[in-house]
């Protein structure tokens, strides 16, 4: 029978304590920046991406898709788990959960696009910039409405 003396007891009491008190601190720290971060970076590799510019894109983001975003806990524990490189837990979670996250995933990276320079910059290391929504660019769009009915 193995024998806890009061004092390691009062030690791994404590320890538990401190690390509960890291985990929430961490956990509660985490933004929809870094959810959206993260998301991206899962799918483009690192970003080189001012802050400012990915702030604007998450508040762009959230005005044109408030529903998209998961719920606050999911998210942040999903953040947590990309952060320590653990994202292929989100296999455990309910298929309902996982199903969220998935439309979510797809959505960011659509509005990314959108958005954001990333797919006319000149090279992979310029640095990625919010531009806003902008109207259609095509020269050979027809934008007028048909007469005939």
């Amino acid at each position: 029978m193995i024998e806890v003396s009061r004092r390691a007891a009062l030690a791994i009491l404590a320890g538990g304590v401190a690390s509960s008190g890291i985990a929430y601190a961490a956990v509660s720290s985490l933004s929809e920046e870094d959810l959206v971060r993260v998301t991206l970076e899962k799918y483009f590799g690192k970003l080189n991406m001012r802050i400012e510019h990915l702030q604007q894109f998450v508040l762009e983001f959230r005005n044109r898709n408030p529903w998209i975003f998961p719920n606050e806990k999911l998210g942040d524990a999903v953040t947590l788990l990309e952060e320590l490189k653990l994202g292929a837990a989100r296999q455990l979670l309910p298929e309902e959960k996982k199903q969220d996250l998935r439309h979510f995933d797809r959505w960011v990276i659509a509005e990314f696009h959108m958005l954001t320079d990333y797919a006319w910059r000149s090279s992979p290391n310029d640095p990625i910039r919010f531009t806003g929504w902008h109207p259609c660019t095509n020269p050979f769009a027809n934008l007028e409405m048909r007469q005939d009915a």
